[in-house]
């Protein structure tokens, strides 16, 4: 059936061995940033009625730059400085 892998006929040569440029091609549509930029750094984005000051105090908490215990009072007193505003809080 002409499918001798001898001969230079094997299936793959046929159905499954297209031309390098067509490869790029796909892989420069389908991942425009290479095939590693989906790892890349991805982007904050603060919700809606999140303080400002929230967002670097979570991060030197991640980093191990402060406590617990220092991570939960700062957080407090964001809370209590009415950041969040009365808008956001939801209804009794």
């Amino acid at each position: 059936m002409g499918h001798d892998p001898t001969q230079g006929g094997s299936m793959r040569d046929w159905y499954d061995n297209p031309q390098i440029e067509d490869v790029l091609a796909e892989q420069a549509e389908k991942l425009p940033y290479g095939p590693l930029g989906m790892l890349g750094h991805g982007a904050i984005e603060l919700i809606e009625g999140m303080p400002s000051d929230a967002v670097p105090l979570m991060l030197e908490y991640l980093a191990g730059q402060i406590g617990t215990m220092e991570f939960a009072t700062r957080a407090e007193a964001i809370r209590l400085r009415g950041s969040i505003g009365e808008a956001s809080r939801p209804e009794r």
